[in-house]
C-alpha cells in the first residue's frame, strides 16, 4: 500500500507551468534532457571531464607536432641538399612512422575489419589506393590500416589545393605570363596510347565535374599552413583542379622524383579519394549528389547512390608520373559498422575540428575491402575509374542492407581485425617519448652551444685584432714557443748542439747525413 502510494507521489507533477516543454512527471525528465538537449548532473560531469582529456591529449598533441617539425627540419637542412632519397627515407620513418605511432595512445581505439577475400597492400615498390569517401578524417583509416600491414612511413595523400590554397613555388621557366584557358591537358609525346586515351575519355567528363563550383569553400588559415609543411616536408602532392596547368608541371616533377630510372627510390604509396568531398566542406552532401547524378545524366553516365563522380587529375598523373616503376593500383572500399546508406554530415574543416573529429566522431569499427589490379589492367580501359565506382556503389547498397560486403571466389584468406591501440604498442611508447623529448633536447643544447660560440667568436676577434695591429704576431709567438719546444727536446738527442737557443745541426747537402765516425772524430 505504501509502495503503491510512493509511486503515485512520484508521478505527481513536479512544476506545474504552463510551458509545454516542462516536464510533468519525474518519469519523463530524462526524455526531456534528451530533447531539449538539457544536461543531467552525471552528463555534465562526463563532458567536462571529456573536455578536460581533450585539452590535455591537445597539448601533448602539439608538443608532438613540434618535436616533429624540429626533427624533419634538422633533417631537411642536413640531409636533403645532398641525397633527397636518402631524406625521404629518414623523414618517413623517424618522420611520419614516428607520429603516427604516437598519435595512436592520445586518440581513441579503432578496428578496422579487413574483409576475407581482399588483397593486403605489399609495403614493397610503389602503389596507388584508390578509395571513396567515407567520412571527415577518413584518411585516418588507410593510415592506420597501412600502419598495420607494414606500409608505415611510405603512404601519402594527395591534397586538394584548390581546397588549400597552398602557394607553389615554380621555376622561372616553369611561370608565363598568359595561362592557358583550355582545362584539355596535353598529354607528353612519351606517353602510352592507352594512357592517352584515358586521358581524353576525362577531359571530356570526370575531371571537369561543374556542379563543384557552387559550393566550394576556403580552408582555414591553419589547414593551409599545415598543408603546406606536409607539401614542403614530408612531399605530399598538390592537385590542384581549377588552374591543373599551371601547377602541372610542377605536380609531374615531384611525382616522377618518386619513380628514378635505377629503381633506386624509397618505397611510397600513394592515398587518393577521387570524389573530392572536401572541397564542398560545410555544405549540404544532399544537395551536391543531386548535382552529381545530374551531371551524370547530361554527361550520359552512370548515376551513383551513395558516392560523387570520380575526379581524375591525382589519378591520372599518378599513372602518367610512376609507370616507370610499375605501380600497384588498389582499390579500397570502406564502410563503417552500422552504416544505412546515408551521407555523413560535413564540418567546416580546421586543425581542432579534425582533432575532435579524431577522438570523438570517428567510427569506431571500419570494414575495409582491397582489391589489386595491376597497370596493364587499369591502361586497359579507358573508364576503369568510372566502372570502379559503379561496384563500389553496389558494394556500400550492398554492405547497407546486410552489414558485411559480399565475397568473390578467392575468400580464402581469413578475417583480420586491427586494433589502433594494441598493434607495435611498445613502439607507440616509444615514439611518444622520442617527440615529446625533442623540443626539450634542442633547447638544451642551443643553450650549450650559445657559450661556445660566444667564446669562439671572442677569440677569432680578438685574433683578427692582433694579426691587424701586428702583422705575423700570431705566427711568430707560435713558431718560438715551437722552437723553444724543439730545442728543449732535441738537446740531447741532436748531435751538434751546445745549448737551447742554438739550431741543431743540419747538413750541408740534403741527401748527406753525418755518420756517427765523423761525429767522433770531429770532437777528437
Amino acid at each position: 500500500m505504501e509502495a503503491s502510494q510512493h509511486r503515485q507521489e512520484s508521478r505527481q507533477f513536479i512544476r506545474p507551468n504552463d510551458d509545454p516543454r516542462t516536464p510533468r512527471r519525474l518519469d519523463d525528465l530524462r526524455e526531456y534532457r534528451v530533447h531539449f538537449g538539457v544536461p543531467g548532473n552525471n552528463e555534465t560531469s562526463q563532458s567536462l571531464l571529456s573536455h578536460l582529456v581533450g585539452i590535455l591529449t591537445g597539448m601533448v598533441a602539439f608538443v608532438c607536432l613540434c618535436g616533429l617539425l624540429t626533427l624533419l627540419f634538422i633533417l631537411y637542412f642536413t640531409i636533403r641538399p645532398f641525397s633527397v632519397s636518402a631524406y625521404r627515407r629518414l623523414s618517413n620513418q623517424l618522420g611520419l612512422a614516428c607520429i603516427l605511432d604516437a598519435m595512436v595512445l592520445l586518440l581513441p581505439s579503432n578496428k578496422i575489419h579487413l574483409t576475407e577475400d581482399s588483397d593486403v597492400p605489399s609495403p614493397v615498390g610503389t602503389s596507388i589506393l584508390v578509395s571513396n569517401h567515407l567520412c571527415d578524417a577518413d584518411w585516418w583509416v588507410l593510415f592506420m590500416l597501412g600502419r598495420s600491414v607494414g606500409l608505415q612511413g611510405t603512404m601519402k595523400a594527395f591534397l586538394r589545393n584548390e581546397y588549400l590554397h597552398v602557394n607553389v613555388e615554380q621555376s622561372p621557366a616553369e611561370q608565363s605570363p598568359t595561362r592557358p584557358s583550355s582545362s584539355v591537358v596535353p598529354v607528353p609525346t612519351s606517353a602510352s596510347p592507352r594512357l592517352s586515351s584515358i586521358n581524353r575519355h576525362n577531359e571530356n567528363g570526370s575531371s571537369g565535374h561543374k556542379y563543384c563550383h557552387t559550393s566550394r569553400g576556403q580552408a582555414s588559415p591553419d589547414l593551409s599552413l599545415a598543408a603546406r609543411l606536409l607539401h614542403l616536408l614530408l612531399d605530399f602532392p598538390l592537385v590542384n583542379g581549377e588552374d591543373y596547368i599551371a601547377d602541372r608541371e610542377h605536380l609531374f616533377r615531384l611525382l616522377r622524383s618518386f619513380a628514378p630510372p635505377g629503381g633506386t627510390g624509397a618505397p611510397v604509396h600513394f592515398v587518393c579519394f577521387p570524389e573530392g568531398w572536401c572541397l564542398h566542406s560545410g555544405a549540404n552532401r544532399q544537395s551536391i549528389l543531386a548535382k552529381s547524378n545530374e551531371f551524370a545524366q547530361k554527361e550520359g553516365r552512370q548515376q551513383l547512390k551513395h558516392l560523387l563522380l570520380p575526379r581524375t587529375r591525382g589519378f591520372n598523373a599518378s599513372l602518367e608520373c610512376l609507370r616507370e616503376s610499375n605501380p600497384v593500383v588498389y582499390d579500397v572500399t570502406m564502410a563503417y559498422a552500422g552504416y544505412d546508406g546515408s551521407l555523413p554530415r560535413s564540418e567546416p574543416l580546421s586543425l581542432s575540428t579534425l582533432w575532435d573529429i579524431l577522438r570523438r566522431k570517428l567510427p569506431s569499427e571500419v570494414y575495409v575491402r582491397v582489391k589489386r589490379f595491376s597497370l596493364e589492367e587499369v591502361l586497359q580501359d579507358s573508364s576503369w575509374l568510372d566502372k570502379t565506382w559503379q561496384e563500389k556503389d553496389r558494394l556500400l547498397s550492398h554492405f547497407a542492407r546486410r552489414g558485411t560486403f559480399p565475397t568473390d571466389s578467392r575468400g580464402y584468406r581469413r578475417h583480420h581485425v586491427f586494433n589502433t591501440w594494441s598493434h607495435s604498442l611498445e613502439n607507440s611508447f616509444v615514439a611518444l617519448m622520442r617527440l615529446l623529448m625533442l623540443p626539450c633536447i634542442v633547447p638544451i643544447l642551443v643553450l650549450l652551444s650559445i657559450p661556445i660560440f660566444w667564446a669562439l667568436l671572442c677569440i677569432w676577434i680578438l685574433s683578427s685584432i692582433l694579426q691587424r695591429i701586428f702583422p705575423g704576431y700570431e705566427l711568430e709567438t707560435l713558431s718560438g714557443g715551437m722552437n723553444e719546444n724543439i730545442d728543449g727536446n732535441l738537446q740531447s738527442q741532436t748531435p751538434g748542439s751546445e745549448g737551447s737557443g742554438r739550431t741543431p745541426f743540419v747538413p750541408a747537402t740534403p741527401f748527406a747525413s753525418p755518420t756517427v765516425h765523423s761525429f767522433f772524430s770531429k770532437r777528437d
